[in-house]
């Protein structure tokens, strides 16, 4: 099935080839770990944001922007294949008739399309989804640049595969080239550029994954002691530290309370300035007026763990409930920002709810190439919200088989939102039955503070049975929590 997508598609592609020049190019830049409420449009009010922010004035920012999941590989393997996590047991049960990689060699990913359809396709930085043979080049992918299996880099500073302890690295990918001490975060983007240099003459995808802002919480220290110096001008404790006073204790784990941690702060900042480099570049090829830029994240931010983990913490997602791993709204609800010059209206907001399997069926409208429901068939193309259309989005589902109570504090759920409702299922901790049940009106309660399961019995029947009946059809199985991971 696979290889006949690909040869119609390249019978499409040599129909298209003399308007390939009219087809945008498309970025799509993910931030690891970013926090919805890191980004001052949202509004984050310490990290200093404006070339993010810039990007929300000039094109569209999603309000109810959702991931398929609040950790970072099952969150990737959604927005590469338009598929549930769950679909392929991921976490905890992957297929191993599917092969060793997490994303099977036998899914066809965007970039697939993209390229058969006449795209340069690059990706440059986190992937996270396969091993030796399962990198970015075996899906769809010409140029693969840092990307492999790991999930974070060892340090921030070349060499990036030792830690700054200097004891044995975690098998990252060396990085040959480059100056002693440079910084990942503006490695990754000077490759971007010299990526969009090289490609400017043809229509490109560009995935650009930056292991930003995910642990080990590293910065370049001018940029750490700048925010040192914001936080103790308004007469906040600098924070960073397994004892932040800041930290509150609830029924659940441990919780950050205050954006106050200044090395997690410079390296927001450094993202951000990154971000300009690349607007930068665009304008300077005067490629901007036919470039999409898709910014997002692929959860929410590191806000929690487990009661008793000496876990470092680095920021909070309040009003947002807890952070990553949760399936709570500050695990999964996330800053997307869409940039797209005389397509999009300037500074324009969404409130249609889009969640990460959408944006592989959305490049592909976007590029005027035809959607492939069968592959993406979790996706639903935000194309319209993009032209300024409101519509109601088919029920979002979510599946945590493993649960980490040691790490994030999370333990085994599921959940569905369909509109303003949102039910969660908690499983126990010895079987697979669900030991309690919360619903809530997102609309009305985006914290997620007022349980109204018991006021609204009937909804929750309804919501159960939607997400049972999801869970049969893609085998939806539990697993015990994970100790370590990312």
């Amino acid at each position: 099935m696979r290889y006949m997508v690909l040869v119609i598609l390249s019978c499409f592609s040599l129909c298209t080839c003399a308007n390939t020049s009219e087809q945008p190019n498309i970025i799509f830049l993910i931030v690891d770990d970013l926090g919805r409420q890191d980004v001052g449009v949202y509004g984050g009010s310490l990290y200093q944001t404006p070339n993010m922010d810039g990007l929300a004035s000039a094109g569209m920012r999603f309000d109810n922007a959702y991931v398929a999941h609040p950790r970072c590989l099952p969150s990737r393997l959604a927005m590469m294949s338009g598929r549930y996590p769950a679909s392929y047991g991921i976490p905890g049960f992957q297929n191993r008739k599917e092969g060793k990689h997490a994303l099977p060699l036998s899914a066809t990913t965007f970039a697939e399309i993209l390229k058969e359809s006449g795209y340069q396709t690059g990706y440059i930085g986190k992937w996270h989804l396969g091993k030796k043979g399962g990198e970015p080049l075996y899906q769809g992918f010409d140029t693969n640049i840092m990307a492999g299996k790991s999930g974070a880099p060892p340090s921030y500073f070349l060499p990036y595969e030792v830690p700054a302890s200097g004891k044995s690295g975690k098998g990252f990918e060396p990085y040959e080239g480059g100056e002693k001490g440079e910084y990942l975060t503006d490695r990754l983007t000077d490759e971007a550029m010299t990526f969009i240099e090289e490609k400017k003459d043809s229509p490109f995808m560009l995935v650009l994954a930056h292991y930003a802002v995910h642990t080990p919480i590293e910065a370049p220290e001018p940029m750490v002691n700048k925010y040192r110096e914001i936080i103790s001008d308004r007469n906040i404790e600098n924070g960073g530290r397994k004892s932040d006073k800041d930290v509150i204790v609830d029924s659940t784990g441990e919780v950050k309370t205050v954006q106050n941690n200044p090395a997690y702060a410079a390296m927001v900042d450094s993202v951000d300035q990154n971000l300009g480099r690349i607007v930068s570049k665009l304008d300077e090829l005067e490629l901007s007026d036919n470039t999409v830029i898709v910014l997002t994240s692929d959860h929410g931010g590191l806000s929690s763990r487990g009661l008793g983990s000496s876990r470092e913490l680095a920021t909070s997602n309040l009003p947002y409930r807890h952070g990553k791993g949760w399936l709570y709204e500050g695990g999964i609800r996330v800053p997307m920002i869409v940039k797209w010059p005389k397509k999009i209206t300037a500074g324009s907001i969404s409130t249609v709810q889009v969640t990460g399997t959408d944006h592989y069926p959305a490049f592909l409208d976007i590029a005027g190439l035809p959607l492939q429901p069968d592959m993406h068939r979790d996706g639903e193309s935000y194309l319209p919200a993009l032209q300024g259309k409101k519509y109601h989005r088919k029920p979002m589902f979510w599946h945590s088989a493993l649960g980490r109570p040691t790490q994030t504090g999370d333990t085994r759920s599921s959940a569905v939102i369909d509109g303003d409702w949102k039910l969660i299922q908690w499983y126990s901790l010895d079987n697979e039955s669900v030991e309690r049940v919360e619903l809530f009106n997102i609309a009305e309660d985006p914290g997620e503070q007022q349980n109204l399961s018991q006021q609204s019995p009937q909804k929750v029947v309804e919501l159960e049975e939607m997400l049972n009946q999801w869970k049969k059809s893609v085998n939806a199985r539990l697993g015990q929590f994970k100790k370590g991971g990312v």
